[in-house]
């Protein structure tokens, strides 16, 4: 919710900084990193786009000092 840089591994096994510092990932968030993917099967030397799922885990529970705290910063 508060957004991140994160390092996404890539097939060669690089590393790719993507910057979500100005968005909110959601369990439906997608990005796509272009020329990151598989050769295309006719153009080896090319590569398709990497796709990015993201899986959003929210705790089970949270303490009530916690609930306070996001019930102060977050719009009713």
């Amino acid at each position: 919710m508060c957004g991140s840089i994160i390092n996404i591994p890539t097939l060669t096994g690089d590393k790719i900084p993507v910057n979500l510092i100005n968005e909110i990932v959601k369990p439906t968030t997608v990005k796509r990193i272009q020329g990151q993917g598989l050769p295309f099967p006719k153009e080896p030397t090319r590569n398709g786009d990497l796709i990015v799922s993201f899986d959003i885990k929210f705790p089970d529970n949270i303490t009530q000092s916690v609930k306070d705290i996001l019930y102060d910063t977050l719009p009713n």
